[in-house]
């Protein structure tokens, strides 16, 4: 009997999110942060991006050594993690990291109110006819 793969709850990508992976990837390489803003955004958060290294090197301006190097350290670092392999072909997805950063971020309904309204006494009551 086969069991279908858990499904990841869905996180939104707010503005919150993208200022924390840049935070976090301050002191890496630019290259790294290109390559992980790539898989934060190719595709809903959590599922795989189903592109190869070399596709994804194209995309971002990078070469494909320099886009294998900037994988592997975000791998180590817990910002992406291996879905699946097929054959010697690896495909990522979003490691815990920005998971967790999902997370915490605010959803859109917990902001702040950008305006109010408010009625003047007076205006709207109830005229005599």
């Amino acid at each position: 009997m086969t069991l279908p793969a858990a499904r990841r709850p869905e996180l939104p990508f707010t503005p919150e999110l993208m200022h924390g992976i840049l935070l976090g990837t301050a002191d890496a390489p630019g290259a790294d942060f290109r390559v992980l803003s790539y898989y934060a955004t190719a595709v809903p958060l959590g599922e795989t991006v189903r592109k190869t290294a070399k596709e994804i090197a194209q995309t971002v301006q990078l070469s494909p050594p320099n886009t294998g190097k900037s994988i592997r350290r975000l791998v180590e670092e817990g910002w992406l993690e291996v879905s699946y392999r097929v054959g010697r072909v690896t495909f990522y997805r979003v490691g815990p990291r920005v998971m967790t950063l999902a997370a915490q971020s605010p959803e859109e309904d917990s902001r702040p109110a950008v305006a109010s309204v408010s009625y003047l006494p007076g205006v709207y009551e109830a005229q005599d006819l």
